[in-house]
């Protein structure tokens, strides 16, 4: 019995599920983070389990690249007259409203997105089915009013891979939830900020 669960356990290893990621960037693939003070605002998404996780794995994130730089917009609510919500697209208005209100440089939002949970957390082979997600950040200069960054990742699981046992077709795979792609995907395009950064 003990040897079936150990089988069992290395099979679902080495078939778990991954997901595939894709990068677009519209504008600022490379930018200048070494000067200015930059707001982090309240991220938001379709996901009421995830869209906690999903800011502060990104504030965790953007503070590796920013430091001290980088502030929440609730902690400027504490000393500043601030809107209870500022959107994820904003106008030249609200921009201008938002640099008056707190003194800050830059503000980042981030979006994310679960799309599709079809194919649930067990796969198994021949299934086409997939989960998906996509993030979307928006980096606004508060001085100029300018848009200078809007990038994308979507994420979607891969077709469930073949056993390492050729005659055995239906062992498992372990797939990645729509909710965890997104996490995921919101880290990796963080990275790449990091990666492409000018400073």
């Amino acid at each position: 019995m003990k040897k079936l669960a150990l089988i069992f356990i290395i099979c679902t290893f080495f078939s778990c599920g991954s997901a595939k990621y894709d990068y677009f960037f519209d504008t600022g693939k490379e930018l200048d983070f070494s000067t200015g003070k930059w707001i982090m605002n309240r991220t938001v998404s379709n996901s009421k389990k995830f869209d906690t996780k999903l800011y502060y794995n990104s504030l965790e994130d953007f503070k590796k690249i920013l430091g001290d730089s980088l502030v929440e917009i609730h902690t400027l609510r504490a000393s500043k007259l601030i809107a209870p919500e500022i959107k994820f697209n904003l106008s030249d208005l609200e921009l201008k409203e938002l640099k008056k209100a707190t003194d800050c440089d830059y503000i980042i939002n981030i979006g994310g997105n679960v799309i599709s949970d079809g194919a649930g957390s067990i796969g198994f082979e021949g299934e086409t089915s997939s989960n998906r997600a996509s993030v979307s950040v928006a980096i606004y200069d508060l001085n100029t009013g300018e848009l200078i960054s809007s990038s994308q990742v979507y994420g979607k699981t891969l077709p469930n891979q073949e056993s390492i046992f050729p005659d055995d077709k239906s062992v498992p795979s372990i797939n990645p939830s729509s909710h965890m792609i997104m996490l995921n995907g919101a880290r990796k395009l963080i990275q790449k900020y990091k990666k492409n950064r000018l400073n």
